[in-house]
Order: C-alpha cells, then structure tokens, then sequence
C-alpha cells in the first residue's frame, strides 16, 4: 500500500471510523469514540470541586461572622472553631485569645480558650479568666477539672466559695470530693450561706444522728415553711429509725402545715413521691403518703 500523501492522511484520520480494536484499547482511563458528547469527568476533579465548594462556604461563614465578632463574644467562638475544624489550630488559637481581649467579661469566651489552648498552658489561660471574672461559677468549676488530683481540686473550689460563698453549685462540688466528717461540717456552713436551698438541708440531715437530724429539718422548716420534701425526709427519718408509728403522724402534720401556709397539695405530686419512697424502701412512708393524700387526688 503507497504511503498516503500529507492532504490524504489527514483526510484519512478525520473521516475514517476507527477499527474496534481500537475503542477497545482506549476503553482504560481515556474516552472512547462511543464518549464523545458524554465525556466523563475525572474523579480527582469532582474532588476539587468539592473541597472548593466547601472552602467557599467556610470563606463566607468567615466573613459573616467577622461581621459579628466585633459586637457579639459568640462570633469569635464560632470564627475560632471554623479555622479549628480547617486544621489552622494556631489561627483558632490566635482568634479565640483575641476574643479574650475584647471581652474579657464573658466565662464562654474564655472556656473555649481554655479548650483550645496547649494543656499544659489551660491552667495560666483559666487563671486569667477568673481574676477578671472572680464571681463566675462555670469558670472556678472548669479550674477544679483541670487539677488532677482532689486535694488540689478542693483547694480550687475553697477559692471560688471565698468569692461566691453562696453558690451551690460550687458547695456540692466541694461536699462530693469529701470523706463523710468533712462533708458534714461542709455542709452545716453551706445552709448557713445557702439557707433557701433544701437539697443542701436534707444532705445534711442525712449525715447526721436522729436527734441531730430533728434539728437539722426543724431549722429547715423555718426557712422553707412551704417545702414537701421536709415533711417527707421526716418521715423517711422515723421509719429508718424504727419509729414506724410516727410516721403517718409525720405526713399528716406535714399536710396541714403546707395547707396553713397556702400550699396547694397536688395530688399527683405527693404520688409521685410515695413511689419514690417505695422505691427507696421506704414502705410506711409511701403507704402514709398515699392514705393522707387519698382526698386530693
């Protein structure tokens, strides 16, 4: 066969089908002749795609939030964990100290600065936070989890009680990392700074001896007059006691008292807890709680 003249092959090349063996051999990572007009699109570049459309979305989140940030603390948190969430840690680190600055005033702020932070510079971080914030409860509760031991823990929150000697949150704290003797003398100074509180009053009953307990829900009694729950620790004292004759005189003395004071005595309350009692063992208790209360259900 003569060789085909330049303007013949290219003829040739642009108006001949290809053989079949020919698709076959390009069927592997190329398109074939069957592919033209409905060429595929490489895997790498949907991946592209993909990790560009997400880009853009956080580059816009960005910018929406530094819309923000200036006037709102959450804005910086948000900005902070977006560049954390792209692995710029020390962007989001950078962010999140920044937000600490411009408002230094704000326990969020410095909890997710404290998060974010080396961890063995959390504790310098959260040392800040409640020198500017001394009142913070979140923040001295964040500064006991970081200590890794109890003594230093209960050390922590002695400091924060020094500040907020009426927080709760801060006593419980203190009182559950405490051998019982501790815990009893713990909680004898909470009801003195938290008189309003009767979890604290009932804990403390508990730790004592019955007389010792009397007196303990008596003085309850007279700053919560309007408290079920006192009434029924009572009742749950006698019955633990022995004195289980005393203890529907408990629940029924308690039911009049309520009522003198305005207490509406919800019927289905009241069954609530004689469950609870039963639960607990308490079986005269539960079964005085639902005769006394038989006519308010």
């Amino acid at each position: 066969m003569q060789p085909l003249a330049p303007k013949n092959r290219l003829n040739y090349l642009v108006n001949t089908k290809p053989p079949s063996n020919c698709v076959a051999s390009f069927s592997h990572g190329a398109t074939t002749h069957s592919d033209i007009g409905h060429a595929r699109v490489a895997p790498d570049l949907l991946d592209f795609e993909s990790v560009m459309q997400n880009m853009m979305r956080k580059i816009k989140r960005l910018m929406l939030l530094k819309s923000v940030i200036r006037t709102n603390p959450k804005g910086w948190i948000e900005a902070a964990r977006l560049e954390e969430d792209t692995g710029n840690i020390r962007k989001a680190r950078e962010l999140i100290r920044k937000g600490c600055e411009e408002f230094p005033k704000n326990e969020d702020v410095w909890i997710e600065a404290c998060r974010l932070v080396n961890p063995d510079e959390a504790k310098g971080v959260i040392a800040k936070g409640v020198n500017t914030i001394p009142n913070s409860v979140k923040l001295w509760i964040q500064a006991a989890r970081l200590e890794h031991d109890d003594y230093n823990k209960r050390r922590v929150l002695r400091m924060g009680l020094e500040k907020i000697p009426d927080s709760v949150r801060l006593w419980k704290a203190l009182v559950e990392l405490a051998n019982e003797d501790d815990a009893k003398r713990l909680l004898q100074r909470a009801v003195e700074c938290c008189p309003l509180h009767v979890e604290l009053w009932l804990a403390l009953a508990r730790l004592e001896k019955y007389d010792a307990a009397k007196k303990v829900l008596n003085k309850a009694r007279e700053k919560l007059p309007k408290e079920r729950a006192i009434w029924i620790a009572e009742a749950k004292l006698e019955e633990a006691f022995g004195n289980t004759f005393m203890v529907g005189k408990v629940i029924e003395r308690g039911i009049r008292a309520l009522q003198r004071e305005g207490v509406e005595i919800d019927g289905e309350a009241w069954m609530k807890e004689a469950e609870a009692a039963e639960w607990a063992g308490y079986v005269w208790t539960c079964n005085a709680i639902i005769r006394n209360t038989k006519g308010f259900r």
